[in-house]
């Protein structure tokens, strides 16, 4: 993680996707499935292959600005900080603060990571504020691992990138995966049981923290301002317009056989958009907070077509065939859970972006599970525990809840260091018992 003097002189998220893109340009050129053309020949194809797929995930560029910014705006709701403000003065002392903040950045997350993020990092920073004004003793950068933490469960919820987009009909995968209802993922025995078992896990970690923890009460913060934004005071045009995606929702369900065939990304996005509307009530307030959303979908807005653009580099030199080909010859079928998980979570420390390691990655996962006959649902979640449990450790996550909460990052590493040992662990165990 980045201390706050250096962010200025670290590489940034984009400047990684930039290394990146070199690097398979120089891969595809090397080692590409075009060896018999000229040096020439090979640069061009591969330019020209960067190109061509630099606009492949437009669809899912706007599907994840979307969901991140709705996201946002419900987190920035004025009663919502105020029910914040409230819980923030329950807890009477720091064992139950911590806990009542892990448990709830953990649903919030599992609804949308965007609202987990920042409602775990105001509820933190509330929460320190509150226990230090009343005399008790508080450790600010437990609190802020606590308001971290369902950045580690987001990808088993309602907001997961992989499982809801796999869901859809004509995603990128289509013509290897399939269309794998969220029956197979999200709400799959196997899912319901690791995200409960991580939640299990980190509360049990954080209650081992919060009593054996032996710094002192000396909080020095300096958080960002936070602005909450008020819903309108008149709100017919959000409460009609929010009243008609409900009801299209629930016509929707009665329309389909399953209840679950109907969700995917897109229901989800219309699902957020309504009820953001129905809450702010008013055009000019919805506007307000939905610009203010918009700043925090920069990167994504930015970087994704450049995943896009190592996707076409990717599938028209081969190397996708050649790295499947390598996984499955270098390891036992048997080992290829255990790869995929581990090789999610180190992917993700540079693609802090789980819709964009999900365009890197998903093709070879892809070739791999058919090649290897493995269960297509279990291995897409497996991709899932892997891309959020290392969130813990990755800095593009940590940098808004520290701006937040401002917190110091020594302060908040060694917490999330010890939950990311416990639940990478839980998750191998997972592996070997339920997979």
């Amino acid at each position: 993680m980045l201390k706050e003097e250096d962010k200025k002189t670290a590489i940034t998220p984009f400047g990684v996707v930039l290394i990146l893109t070199v690097f398979c340009l120089v891969m595809s050129i090397s080692f590409g499935s075009e060896q018999n053309q000229s040096f020439l020949d090979r640069v061009v194809f591969s330019l020209q292959s960067w190109r061509s797929g630099f606009f492949g995930l437009l669809e899912f560029t706007l599907q994840m600005m979307m969901i991140l910014v709705f996201g946002y705006c419900l987190a920035v709701f004025r009663p919502v900080h105020s029910i914040l403000k409230q819980l923030a003065a329950i807890p009477k002392n720091q064992l139950e603060a911590v806990l009542i903040t892990a448990f709830i950045t953990l649903l919030s997350a599992l609804i949308n990571w965007g609202f987990g993020l920042i409602i775990g990092a105001v509820l933190a920073r509330f929460m320190t504020i509150s226990l230090d004004e009343r005399g008790i003793r508080v450790n600010p950068g437990l609190l802020a691992s606590a308001g971290l933490v369902g950045m580690a469960v987001w990808h088993g919820g309602l907001s997961g990138s992989a499982p809801l987009k796999v869901a859809e009909e004509g995603h990128f995968l289509m013509s290897s995966l399939g269309v794998i209802s969220v029956s197979d993922t999200l709400f799959s025995g196997f899912n319901l049981i690791v995200t409960l078992g991580l939640i299990f896990v980190f509360l049990t970690v954080l209650i081992f923290f919060a009593k054996f923890s032996s710094e002192k009460n000396e909080i020095k913060l300096r958080p960002i301002p936070l602005k909450p934004i008020e819903p309108g005071k008149t709100g017919v045009l959000g409460m009609i317009l929010g009243l008609v995606i409900i009801g299209l929702v629930i016509l929707a369900f009665l329309e389909s056989n399953s209840f679950l065939a109907v969700i995917n990304l897109n229901f989800v996005i219309f699902l957020l958009f309504g009820i953001t509307f129905f809450v702010y009530r008013t055009i000019p307030q919805f506007t307000e907070a939905v610009g203010a959303g918009i700043k925090s979908s920069v990167d994504i807005f930015i970087q994704f077509p450049f995943y896009a653009g190592i996707l076409g580099i990717l599938s028209s030199s081969g190397l996708i065939d050649r790295f499947s080909d390598f996984i499955l010859s270098s390891s036992e079928v048997g080992l290829a859970p255990y790869f995929t998980l581990t090789s999610a979570a180190l992917v993700n420390l540079l693609i802090p972006s789980g819709g964009g390691q999900w365009a890197i990655q998903g093709p070879i996962l892809a070739k791999t599970a058919l090649a290897a006959g493995l269960p297509l649902g279990k291995m897409v979640m497996l991709f899932s525990y892997g891309d959020q449990i290392s969130n813990l450790l990755q800095p593009f996550w940590a940098l808004p809840l520290l701006a937040i909460t401002g917190v110091p990052v020594r302060n908040l590493i060694k917490y999330c260091l010890g939950l990311f040992i416990a639940g990478f662990a839980f998750l191998i165990l997972a592996i070997f018992l339920f997979f």
